[in-house]
């Protein structure tokens, strides 16, 4: 147990990293489990991406930030656009580096990713605890970098390459959470037929345009086929390039009956929740929010992922019998009417389980109902110090030696 801070400066936490809601969402989850355990949230501080989400949802969420410039490097090869990003980043770090030196924090906890490199070299610089979180099955290169200096990593399952790796889940907001124990009533509440197979499609907040092309080209067939009820997540990129909208069904039900597109949905935990199957990509917050809520799910990796690691973590969704992986070049229109086929014909031979009652196995998937308090109980765990508000500490976290 580290010891705790008797002065009047209360120990602070930065946490470093954003940039995309993949990075940033597991981070704030953790903050706010930090402030569970009463940490002040004055005392957390996000340390992001000015390019990025950062700055509407940090401040938001109800913590500081300050955000840095930089960005990602596009590809392995030398050209002027990663000529200018490396000096970009490179300025991001020294500024990174000074502002670890002036906070001096009791932790830094990296989110993995390019907009948690600055300060995560400022936590090794200046010999300040560092965690590192890795959000996929495969560890992102600022992980693999940095990873040997961290007191601890948390990872969401074993395997990842990162050492000292602690298995502790994703972190997933508290949404997630929340729609996972109301699953019951989700459909009522969001209005969708009662009787129907329902299916919740989407591919991030852009959208993806393989998934949405095959729904598109798919309605026809959706449409002659009674107790299907699609519910369609287009992107923001591709909301205004959708074709007209459908016409009714033979039986003369309205297309709102079998068929709704939103461009984005903020509530779309619920939307999971009262799904019976989800069509999407594979990405670490996806991957871990459906372990959670227990959805079924036909999951398309984005074959361009670094490390191909959305294969890595729907391959680890499949392994615990919730998903089923289609690769990018295989899912068209006729192989998404297969799979919603297959769901409805199980649906009519089963009834369908209680999510609240039979979350995944602990420890076997990317969701975890607990995963940000065990993260930030590593926080805890290994900071120089702790403010006299904090709870004591569960019992320590074990390493996973392999």
């Amino acid at each position: 147990m580290p010891p705790r801070d008797q002065g009047p400066n209360v120990p602070r936490v930065l946490i470093a990293g954003g940039g995309t809601a993949g990075h940033l969402m597991p981070g704030l989850a953790v903050a706010s489990a930090l402030t569970d355990r009463g940490w002040p949230s004055e005392a957390i501080q996000f340390v992001g991406s000015a390019k990025g989400i950062d700055a509407q949802i940090v401040p938001a969420a109800g913590f500081h930030s300050t955000l840095l410039g930089g960005r990602g490097l596009t590809a392995r090869r030398l050209n002027l656009t990663n000529a200018r990003a490396a000096v970009g980043l490179a300025w991001a770090t020294l500024r990174g580096v000074a502002l670890v030196g002036r906070r001096r924090p009791a932790a830094v906890l990296s989110l993995g990713g390019y907009a948690a490199l600055p300060a995560t070299i400022g936590a090794v610089v200046w010999r300040v605890p560092l965690v590192i979180t890795e959000q996929n099955a495969v560890a992102s290169a600022t992980n693999r970098l940095l990873g040997r200096f961290a007191r601890a990593a948390a990872v969401p399952v074993r395997g990842t390459g990162l050492r000292r790796e602690i298995v502790t889940g994703n972190p997933v907001r508290r949404e997630v959470i929340v729609a996972a124990l109301e699953s019951g009533d989700a459909r009522a509440r969001l209005g969708w037929p009662a009787d129907a197979t329902a299916i919740v499609v989407f591919g991030g907040s852009l959208g993806s345009l393989r998934i949405n092309s095959a729904v598109w080209s798919a309605l026809p067939s959706l449409r002659e086929r009674d107790g299907v009820f699609v519910y369609h997540v287009v992107g923001k990129r591709d909301w205004d390039s959708r074709p007209p909208s459908p016409s009714r069904r033979p039986d003369g039900s309205r297309v709102s009956e079998w068929y709704q597109a939103v461009p984005f949905d903020e509530q779309l935990p619920v939307a999971m929740a009262a799904a019976d199957l989800a069509i999407c990509r594979a990405g670490a917050s996806t991957v871990a929010e459906l372990s959670v809520i227990g959805t079924p799910a036909v999951l398309v990796p984005l074959p361009i992922a670094t490390n191909d690691h959305q294969r890595r973590n729907a391959e680890e969704l499949a392994a615990v019998g919730l998903g089923r992986v289609v690769p990018d070049a295989e899912f068209d229109s006729e192989r998404m009417v297969a799979e919603i086929d297959r769901a409805s014909e199980y649906q009519r031979r089963t009834a369908p389980p209680s999510r609240a009652a039979s979350p995944c196995p602990p420890d076997t998937a990317f969701g975890r109902r607990d995963s940000a308090e065990r993260v930030a109980q590593l926080v805890i765990e290994h900071s120089s110090a702790v403010p006299q508000s904090v709870a004591p500490a569960a019992r320590p976290l074990e390493e996973h030696r392999g």
